[in-house]
């Protein structure tokens, strides 16, 4: 697993345009309860995937299956761009509007779609993702 980190980390930092920071994330397998306890609430959700800066770690659904699947490793890509954005103080858990987190979001998503395209994998979930980003800004008409 290690190696396979190793890989996708460069197509992270090549991809992002982020700097190396000499260092990785932990990497920690989680259950899927646990994972939408932590992302939506308890509340079911498609939620496989997160990145926690205060541990620097992380968390994945303990059914991905890293060794041959191009789409489950898509979403450790996704989440190494986060750990990356963090490491280069965009990512602020305060401070940040709607339309700073969505523009790392987007980045992390974009990035993650190419590497699913060079894999020849289906991109439709994370097309879908990334274009239904925006509206998360927009406010509920009262």
């Amino acid at each position: 697993m290690k190696t396979l980190v190793e890989q996708l980390f460069i197509w992270a930092v090549t991809l992002s345009g982020y700097p190396d920071p000499d260092m990785r994330p932990n990497i920690t397998a989680l259950p899927t309860k646990t994972i939408m306890d932590e992302v939506c609430g308890g509340v079911l959700c498609n939620a496989v995937a997160y990145y926690d800066a205060d541990t620097e770690t992380i968390f994945y659904n303990e059914n991905m299956d890293f060794s041959t699947d191009h789409y489950d490793r898509s979403f450790l890509v996704h989440e190494m761009v986060h750990f990356l954005q963090h490491k280069q103080g965009k990512l602020s858990a305060t401070g940040m509007s709607c339309q700073e987190r969505i523009a790392l979001e987007q980045k992390a998503y974009q990035i993650q779609l190419f590497f699913l395209k060079e894999h020849k994998q289906q991109t439709y979930d994370t097309e879908m993702a990334l274009a239904m980003l925006p509206s998360a800004c927009q406010q509920p008409d009262s």
